[in-house]
């Protein structure tokens, strides 16, 4: 009965540690699109800056500040994220 229960138990760890593994992959992969999305939207204040040379503009310009603290966290979260997801979870 012993074994049965130690057999169990490693069953479960594993379907959890699977579980987990998947959920991070759909949490990195979700915010990379994110991520995609805000250089986007910084590409689109970046193209008319620089075809109208007013680049200087931009450093003044809180949504484009604002823009940029965003991708700056959001690409530490994801380095984050894949650093555990290559560490492996431990429950």
């Amino acid at each position: 009965m012993k074994n049965m229960t130690e057999t169990w138990n490693k069953i479960k760890s594993g379907a959890l540690n699977c579980a987990s593994t998947m959920l991070n992959k759909v949490s990195i992969a979700t915010e990379e699109s994110r991520l995609k999305s805000k250089y986007e939207a910084l590409g689109r204040r970046l193209l008319p800056a620089l075809e109208n040379d007013a680049l200087d503009e931009l450093k003044n310009d809180p949504d484009v500040v604002e823009l940029v603290g965003c991708i700056s966290e959001m690409r530490k979260r994801i380095r984050d994220m894949k650093k555990q997801e290559k560490n492996g979870f431990h429950l």
